[in-house]
């Protein structure tokens, strides 16, 4: 599979990375963008995708490879998220070090005023971004607070009580990669949390 990079060429592209909680990142923004209203694309990669004039594109993560290079370095990325790095290999790679080495030429080709956004709690993910590079923003997210139910969990800003009924465990982690990533586009967290309520 080679991918078309022509309809996104002029977008402020976003990568959603990582072999864990890239899909449940990946639906909460678009959740969160929806209910917002925002003009952004969606596109999974491997997907046929309709794309729009929106201004922006998400795009969650395919880690593959095709002639030897993964997918992503073809997208000229400006901001990237990396989540957590397990050990599940993606399709095409021979060992969990070539992985992380992939990632951290992805970070390493972010441009001057680009953003690299990672989980304070992946060792990879912190390895990757604390590495110093010129120009480029970091920004370290941890899990949001929260008190956790027989059933979910309860979410507290400011004097909301917002109640998530999920058997997701890490919700609280991919809902704070989400709200930091969609902070980057302009999505302020009062948003974020009224997109939040709609899953309550």
């Amino acid at each position: 599979m080679q991918i078309d990079t022509a309809p996104i060429k002029n977008k402020q592209r976003i990568y959603i990375g990582g072999t864990r909680g890239v899909e449940e990142i990946f639906d909460l923004c678009q959740l969160v963008v929806n209910h917002v209203g925002k003009e952004v694309d969606f596109y999974s990669i491997g997907e046929e995708t309709n794309f729009t004039d929106a201004p922006v594109i998400i795009i969650k993560g395919g880690d593959e490879k095709a002639d030897g290079k993964p997918y992503f370095h073809d997208l000229d990325l400006h901001i990237l998220l990396i989540h957590r790095i397990g050990e599940r290999l993606p399709a095409g790679y021979q060992s969990f070090d070539e992985v992380v080495l992939e990632y951290e030429k992805l970070a390493d080709q972010l441009p001057k005023a680009g953003s690299l956004v990672y989980f304070e709690d992946d060792h990879v993910a912190t390895m990757i971004g604390k590495k110093e590079r010129e120009d480029v923003k970091s920004f370290e997210y941890k899990a949001l607070k929260c008190k956790q139910t027989d059933d979910g969990f309860i979410f507290e800003p400011g004097d909301e009580h917002i109640v998530i009924r999920t058997d997701n465990e890490g919700f609280p982690n991919h809902a704070a990669g989400a709200k930091m990533l969609l902070g980057r586009i302009g999505i302020s967290k009062k948003q974020f949390y009224s997109a939040l309520k709609t899953l309550a």
